[in-house]
């Protein structure tokens, strides 16, 4: 919370800081950065959209007209250079990808941690040198030869998170000529190419690290029958066609059935795991490279994306016994709003199983869809807020505030 100010204005160096303006500035600041957070999520997916370039441009300006306007000048060379970034990016001089993404991302935060010790008059979180040498770092981005720039860009994500996990044999340029296949395997002529990756490094890993899904199962006091040891042996297939996907069964079962749990079992557990299990069995019958594919997908395939649940939901459908854990899977990428497919179900017309699904899964993939490329870990707190954001328009709000109290715990 920010301390109360003795002054209406408080001396930083050069620079007096108009308290009286602050909290007008400081309420436009967060709107202004939590746009920028909603328009980089949406780049990732269409990264060479104009209107949302522009946006974010817009934005990041904003920001630095009202630092200034409130008398923080001093901080404005950092935004300076992310904005001279996004510049060229809208300018088709350099092409924005996911660790450019995390350079903005994390320059934005870093920026609102300077101006809240301003206000509260603490030491800075960055010191000058720091700062002096990532507005430097930034701003070589776009102004150096391809090939030297991820030297810039790791240079400037060890100055905003020094305990990022890069990667050096991964971040060099692979020649168009080379083949990239996992350790220890051979690549096959059509093998969609994808770097080799180590996901051990994800922080949240260390919660599995030891633990299998018949672990957790059993946890959670699910008899391993025949049925469920047949879908869990359906689980390692699904993983290995595509490399960052490792983990991800036995972590979203973690937090489902943790969610269910804090809520007081609103699903039956077992069913709810089954759906774990078997909720993207349809995937397995995409091409490989429509699974790595990065940028917008043609009709054709967002229609094939669609379908996928309906593989899952008819393969249950074959036993009575599965049939809630069978709607769970059908209804799992349904939004609250009515948004979401196959079916556009909105609010109570979802089951409270999906909600819970949608919510792990949508989790599991934003914390973890850069690992194939870059080994930077999205912050918890950062995914976290990505769930918020969609509370009430993709997410059931109660399943929201459950996972809020859940992950808390499970990253404790």
């Amino acid at each position: 919370m920010m301390s109360e100010p003795l002054n209406s204005q408080q001396e930083s160096g050069e620079n007096m800081i108009d308290m009286d303006a602050m909290d007008d500035f400081y309420d436009d600041f967060k709107t202004a950065h939590e746009t920028c957070d909603s328009v980089l999520i949406d780049l990732e997916l269409d990264p060479t959209n104009a209107t949302l370039l522009n946006s974010l441009f817009r934005s990041v300006h904003t920001i630095k007209g009202n630092l200034i306007y409130v008398g923080l000048k001093d901080i404005t060379p950092l935004i300076q250079s992310v904005e001279d970034l996004l510049d060229a990016i809208r300018k088709n001089r350099i092409e924005y990808d996911s660790l450019l993404c995390d350079v903005v991302l994390l320059t934005l935060d870093k920026t609102e941690s300077m101006v809240q010790s301003r206000i509260n008059n603490t030491a800075s979180i960055l010191s000058d040198s720091e700062i002096d040498s990532l507005c430097f770092n930034i701003s070589c981005i776009a102004d150096v030869k391809p090939e030297d720039r991820i030297d810039f860009i790791k240079n400037s994500l060890f100055i905003l998170d020094p305990e990022t996990h890069l990667n050096d044999a991964q971040l060099k340029p692979i020649a168009s000529d080379t083949p990239i296949t996992p350790s220890g395997n051979k690549g096959r002529e059509g093998d969609e190419r994808e770097p080799i990756v180590n996901t051990d490094y994800l922080v949240d890993n260390q919660v599995i690290a030891d633990k299998s899904i018949k672990d957790v199962l059993q946890s959670y006091d699910i008899e391993l029958d025949e049925d469920i040891c047949f879908f869990e042996s359906l689980s390692s297939p699904l993983e290995n066609r595509s490399f960052y996907w490792k983990g991800r069964t036995v972590r979203q079962l973690i937090l489902a059935l943790a969610m269910n749990d804090r809520a007081g079992n609103l699903v039956n557990p077992t069913q709810l795991a089954v759906a774990v299990l078997i909720h993207d069995i349809g995937m397995s019958f995409l091409p490989r490279s429509l699974l790595t594919k990065k940028g917008v997908f043609t009709e054709q395939e967002r229609e094939a994306l669609y379908r996928h649940p309906d593989k899952g939901f008819q393969l249950l459908m074959e036993s009575a016994r599965w049939i809630e854990a069978g709607q769970i899977v059908l209804q799992h990428h349904e939004q609250v709003d009515g948004s979401g497919y196959p079916n556009h179900l909105k609010g109570d017309e979802i089951c409270h199983g999906a909600k819970i699904l949608a919510i792990a899964d949508t989790f599991d993939a934003r914390s973890h869809e850069r690992a194939h490329r870059t080994l930077l870990k999205r912050p918890l707190v950062r995914t976290m807020n990505e769930i918020n954001n969609f509370s009430g328009t993709q997410f059931d709000p109660y399943w929201v505030d459950i996972f809020n109290q859940v992950v808390r715990t499970l990253d404790g």
